[in-house]
């Protein structure tokens, strides 16, 4: 079978196309801007405030790409690393803690994200979702739980795709004052790596999923349950309000 790595979306031609432009664009302007002044200034900030700032923005909605760029720009690439790997195993604790306490208000809010979840198994509906296109890091982290993967397999795949993405950012930030235009297109190139691996990761995925749906005596997807979900999420509501109503 002859895998394609090319066939991409619209989508995906417009961010590989904004990725690159941006980068040409620090290319072209980022010696206007006192990096070097900007680095010093960071390496003045409180430490610990700045990670946890790195550990709470994200799980508000924060882009994790600045706060990885920051975390390099004070920590150096090295502890930045370090750092950032111990933020997004935080992370993705305090995001399984917040949907477990909170069901109800993230099923409204990540309901349409929740609906491009295919029905499969624990891991790979986690990989899908890692790897879906155009779905923000904060709310990849709230749905997974939320479709009741365990904690363990959340960690076990959601922690070292997320620490490999990471590394781009870190790495950024750390050399931001001493930028070369082979830097930057070493980083245009990473770039598009990423996104075209990721692409083909998620197509392939995407077809071996449906096809063990669509095998013959295949049970249940664990991950989809049985009456389907708008069943399952109004059982859940019911539950809840006779919870309440047996407390009072």
């Amino acid at each position: 079978m002859r895998l394609v790595l090319w066939r991409l979306t619209p989508k995906q031609y417009v961010l590989i196309g904004i990725g690159v432009s941006v980068l040409v664009g620090l290319m072209l302007f980022y010696r206007q801007i006192d990096v070097a002044a900007l680095h010093r200034k960071a390496e003045t900030m409180n430490g610990f405030w700045v990670f946890a700032a790195i550990v709470v923005l994200p799980l508000i909605g924060f882009p994790v790409s600045i706060v990885h760029a920051v975390a390099g720009l004070r920590f150096g690439v090295v502890w930045g690393f370090v750092l950032v790997t111990l933020a997004i195993f935080l992370q993705l604790l305090g995001a399984y803690g917040l949907v477990k306490l909170a069901p109800g208000f993230f099923e409204k809010k990540l309901e349409p994200f929740r609906r491009r979840l295919p029905a499969g198994t624990h891991t790979p509906v986690t990989i899908f979702t890692m790897l879906l296109p155009g779905v923000p890091y904060f709310a990849q982290i709230y749905v997974l739980p939320l479709v009741g993967v365990p904690l363990g397999t959340f960690l076990l795949w959601s922690l070292p795709i997320n620490v490999a993405r990471s590394v781009v950012g870190v790495a950024f930030g750390d050399i931001a004052d001493d930028l070369t235009p082979l830097r930057l297109a070493g980083f245009a190139a990473y770039f598009v790596i990423i996104t075209l691996t990721c692409s083909w990761a998620f197509r392939w995925l995407r077809r071996k999923m449906r096809e063990e749906a669509d095998a013959p005596g295949q049970p249940t997807p664990l991950s989809e349950p049985l009456g389907g979900w708008e069943e399952f999420l109004a059982r859940r509501r019911e539950a809840r309000r006779h919870r309440g109503a047996t407390r009072r």
